[in-house]
């Protein structure tokens, strides 16, 4: 009960007090809105990258019973399989960031060409109640973006383009990024912007660089290579966590969902996820009932 608690007033926190901060360095008056969008969603990106990351990193660093109890995968992190074939894998995991920042650059630069259509008054500033439908439908919609885009990756003609991903067998939070450029534009940075690109005017700017911030965690989250019961994703049902991914890492398997299982169930593309769960009890926690911890 208490790690609930916990994902709820921090899920809450974040929806609440990131807002807040908004509102009160939110500009009177945006000069130029199409370098304002480029560099605020960039900004907002590399902030919640280093953060969330950092916390990550402190707690691999760690290495603490407390935390590694809630370690999915029973194979050794990267760092104490091979010291030396991890070190090269990080360095190149972050040069990979970068080079996806410059694509996430040139392709805001490219929607920012054809109008920026966004609100960015001050006046206009969206309420809670604003935000939620618009985050839902932005999520619904990545969501299908990212299931059929991941899916076509995985197809044998295309698996070259998104091999480099799959480098991490086992995964941790800086690998949620590490992909190819075509694989960066085609899964990770067109599913998340249709949503934003089909509202348009109704949406406001601060609510765009509110939802960076939810998909990066996300997705960094889904990475960690923990089932942490103080972290909201646990919690929401049909939602595609932690221990869902990384099944898909450490078997290359199904499992093609961003955001919910819903598609997987579906199409059949998480039966052996389920099979080996209930089988062979893989993973961490069981999901119909997060406070079953595995066996060890």
């Amino acid at each position: 009960m208490l790690y609930f608690i916990i994902a709820i007033v921090t899920f809450a926190s974040y929806f609440i007090l990131v807002p807040e901060l908004f509102k009160y360095y939110w500009p009177e008056q945006v000069e130029s809105k199409y370098w304002f969008q480029i560099l605020s969603m960039q900004a907002m990106h590399i902030v919640v990258y280093i953060i969330v990351n950092g916390s990550y990193g402190i707690i691999y660093y760690l290495n603490h019973p407390f935390f590694e109890q809630f370690k999915v995968e029973k194979k050794p992190w990267p760092w104490h399989s091979d010291k030396k074939e991890w070190i090269k894998l990080r360095n190149e995991t972050f040069k990979n960031f970068i080079i996806n920042l410059i694509i996430g650059i040139l392709l805001a630069m490219a929607f920012g060409i054809t109008g920026v259509k966004y609100r960015f008054d001050r006046e206009s500033l969206p309420d809670l109640w604003e935000m939620i439908p618009q985050f839902l439908f932005c999520i619904i919609i990545e969501d299908v973006g990212f299931y059929w885009s991941h899916r076509l990756l995985h197809i044998p003609s295309l698996y070259k383009y998104h091999k480099q991903h799959h480098q991490y067998t086992v995964t941790i939070s800086i690998s949620a990024e590490y992909s190819t450029a075509l694989e960066y534009l085609l899964s990770n940075l067109l599913p998340f912007i249709i949503g934003p690109r089909l509202l348009n005017e109704k949406l406001h700017m601060m609510t765009l660089l509110i939802w960076i911030g939810i998909r990066v965690y996300k997705t960094l989250s889904a990475h960690s290579g923990y089932v942490f019961p103080w972290e909201i994703f646990q919690y929401i049902p049909f939602l595609a966590f932690s221990e869902f991914h990384s099944y898909h890492h450490s078997h290359n398997d199904g499992n093609f969902g961003s955001f919910f299982v819903l598609w997987d169930y579906l199409f059949g593309t998480s039966n052996n996820y389920y099979q080996q769960k209930w089988k062979d009890n893989y993973g961490i926690l069981n999901i119909y009932n997060p406070l079953k911890s595995k066996a060890k």
